[in-house]
Parts: C-alpha cells; structure tokens; sequence
C-alpha cells in the first residue's frame, strides 16, 4: 500500500491530482500545494498570503492550467479541458 502523502497524489488513473499554484502577484509568489478537482475546472483562486483573487488566464481552462507546476486532470488525460462542462 502507498503512504498516505503518495495517495493524495494519485486518483485511479494515476493522473496527479496535488499541484502547487504560485501567487501570480509580483510582490507575492506564495506557493500553496492544493488538491485539483478532477469533476470541474476551478477558475478562481484566493491567495492565503496576499488575500489577492486571480483567475486563470485567457485561453486556459482553469487557475492550474495557468499558475500551478502540473496542468488539470483533464488536461492530464489528453482530454478536453472546458470550464463550462463538468468532467467525469
């Protein structure tokens, strides 16, 4: 059996769903490890330092598209990431 720390990396197709977003905020750049949704794309987020909410950027479909160090499941997957459909 994994460890526990290993399990929150992993959904059962061994996407990785822990990320680290990175405040987008130039006087900022706290970085925040989080747990992507697999069902939905998050498309706002509000930075625990700086109290900043950023949203993704245009063309991306979510907030982990644009500032974390893996994309979304979805994207993962080689699937299509849309922010208006939820995802299986």
């Amino acid at each position: 059996m994994k460890p526990p720390s290993l399990l929150l990396e992993h959904n059962m197709n061994d996407h990785t769903m822990l990320a680290t977003l990175t405040c987008p905020n130039l006087a900022c750049q706290h970085q925040q490890p989080m747990l992507m949704p697999s069902t939905y794309c998050q498309l706002s987020y509000t930075c625990e330092a700086c109290q900043a909410t950023f949203f993704r950027r245009p063309g991306d479909c979510c907030i982990f598209c644009s500032y974390a160090d893996k994309p979304c499941p979805p994207k993962q997957a080689e699937d299509r990431c849309d922010p208006d459909v939820r995802h299986r």
